[in-house]
């Protein structure tokens, strides 16, 4: 199993105005991150939308992102919920609809400890036919996947990496130690502000919402990194980071949506519950990505 790396989008799933998968719309913000130079697809996470999504939806959409990427990226879908058979059946979803590892946050709810923690992932990964991408998120979940967790799954030949949204950067820096005395496990950073300092501290790569709205900027961050380039790197990260205000209003990830509608490739509306951004709020949206430079040469949608 060769190590994940690089920048991926924390895709969003483009909906129609009564709630479906927006197929075409998908087909346009694949092909446009794409174009963007992003290494790979993380689908139906947070910023996808996962908790809003039936598991019909969720299957149509893993299946049109790998459909218009085309082999041309890698795509990691997601399993997610409180139920084990329930993320199994996830799982197994994608391993039949061809997606390369599915990102996993342990289920919310109850408080576990790291032994149960170790447990619940080492009995997933038993059963995934599919590598297993630790999510470590716990404003969402109220699950921590602690250090000492983080250590004994990945020794597990089939848990791929952790992509972490805590923004700690010092828990990072010590999963990133980890990943790197393994073989083949990958630590990605989920904080979009911090890519560059988590590349630093030995990360493989970021999957993130920001990258939705700037995926030529992360990626710019990434490749003077890998080429040695450190002030270039950091230059590039200081000019991502304004534009990483672009999608930080209304209801997360409504803004994040919003900046691909500015960019006339999807819609706004959101699952339930989640507000979707009004045409104001899209213009205002689309006003902040001018000022910033970020619409040149990029489709705009019509008023």
């Amino acid at each position: 199993m060769a190590r994940f790396h690089g920048v991926y989008p924390a895709i969003v799933t483009p909906l129609t105005e009564d709630r479906e998968i927006d197929r075409d719309g998908t087909h346009k913000v694949v092909n446009y991150l794409i174009e963007n130079g992003i290494h790979g697809i993380s689908a139906l996470g947070s910023t996808g939308e996962c908790a809003g999504l039936s598991k019909a939806q969720r299957r149509i959409y893993i299946e049109t992102v790998i459909e218009a990427a085309a082999g041309r990226v890698t795509v990691m879908s997601g399993a997610n919920g409180t139920v084990f058979e329930d993320v199994v059946a996830d799982l197994k979803m994608a391993g039949e609809v061809g997606a390369a590892a599915a990102l996993t946050p342990p289920p919310f709810y109850y408080p576990l400890s790291v032994e149960a923690v170790i447990d619940y992932f080492e009995a997933l990964a038993e059963v995934s036919p599919v590598p297993i991408f630790l999510y470590h998120i716990p404003r969402m979940t109220k699950v921590p996947i602690a250090v000492e967790a983080v250590e004994q799954l990945a020794r597990h030949p089939n848990i791929a990496g952790l992509k972490d949204s805590d923004g700690n950067l010092a828990y990072f820096a010590e999963v990133a130690r980890v990943a790197n005395e393994v073989d083949d496990f990958s630590a990605f950073t989920g904080g979009d502000s911090m890519f560059y300092p988590s590349l630093v501290v030995g990360g493989h790569g970021i999957i993130g919402a920001g990258v939705n709205a700037a995926p030529a900027e992360e990626v710019a961050v990434y490749n003077a990194f890998k080429a040695g380039d450190h002030q270039k790197a950091l230059k590039a990260q200081h000019a991502l980071n304004p534009m990483l205000t672009t999608y930080r209003g209304g209801v997360f990830p409504a803004g994040v949506k919003a900046t691909l509608a500015a960019r006339g490739l999807c819609g706004t509306t959101m699952t339930r519950p989640i507000p979707s951004a009004t045409a104001d709020e899209v213009k205002a949206v689309r006003a902040h990505m001018e000022s910033l430079g970020m619409l040149s040469g990029q489709p705009v949608a019509a008023d």
